[in-house]
């Protein structure tokens, strides 16, 4: 299943019919420092990320919204709509870039037409928790994830990509899903003009999972599994610095 949603674009305030030539120049020093600051490059070979922005989001059913009150206010809507950002959001619950999802039979890979088709100048890819689950082929994730990286890459040459590692919402990460991780960083290593986000590293959660402490005791739908409201706030508000941080805003 996709999800989409048009937030409203960034704009610049009309000149007043009484602005002079002075104010017109300014204007103009503004708009190209603002475009100047855009830039989010990994080696040199991605081209300014100017405003209006357009991104794709592509991701798992964090990318989704599954577990908050509406899939609306999920982390990538949150995010699109806190920097006015125009985008795309195709989520695609319990896919990995392994795992196939038992309820539509796709993993990640059957999302990235929607998100070409966007022609979006920034794309965030947020997956890997769900290879870390039993029964998957996990040790392929690398391969899979340099096949998908590397299609998006090829498709979309001029895009700012930015590549999140897997979300997990708990402060005890298990060796499967520090494997994962790695393998899927060791991928994104390997495809040019691309920024790599750790939640595991950063440690975006904290709190005990089966214990309900922490940040976990506020910030799970336990019956849902998934964040809920106040999770995915925190997971937009610790991307959106991120991305700052990367000079893409």
């Amino acid at each position: 299943m996709f999800s989409d949603i048009d937030s409203v674009p960034n704009h610049v305030s009309r000149l007043g019919r009484g602005a002079g030539l002075a104010g017109a120049l300014l204007l103009c020093l503004i708009i190209t420092l603002s475009a100047a600051a855009g830039r989010a490059r990994a080696d040199g070979t991605v081209a300014p990320v100017t405003a209006p922005v357009h991104v794709a989001f592509l991701g798992d059913s964090y990318t989704f919204g599954v577990g908050a009150t509406e899939p609306t206010n999920g982390y990538a809507y949150l995010v699109a709509r806190d920097e006015n950002w125009t985008s795309r959001v195709v989520g695609l619950p319990g896919s990995g870039y392994v795992r196939v999802a038992i309820r539509d039979d796709k993993n990640i890979s059957a999302g990235l037409s929607a998100v070409i088709a966007a022609q979006p100048q920034v794309v965030v890819v947020e997956c890997g928790h769900n290879d870390a689950m039993p029964r998957v082929a996990y040790t392929q994730t690398e391969a899979a994830a340099l096949k998908d990286l590397g299609a998006l890459r090829a498709a979309l040459p001029n895009a700012t990509i930015v590549v999140v590692g897997p979300i997990w919402l708990n402060g005890y990460p298990d060796r499967k899903a520090l494997f994962v991780r790695d393998a899927i960083h060791r991928a994104q290593q390997r495809i040019p003009g691309t920024l790599w986000i750790d939640p595991i590293a950063q440690r975006w959660f904290t709190g005990s999972w089966t214990k309900h402490t922490g940040d976990d005791a506020t910030m799970i739908n336990y019956a849902a599994g998934h964040p809920d409201n106040l999770g995915y706030r925190h997971i937009a508000t610790r991307l959106e610095a991120d991305l700052r941080s990367f000079g893409v805003n």
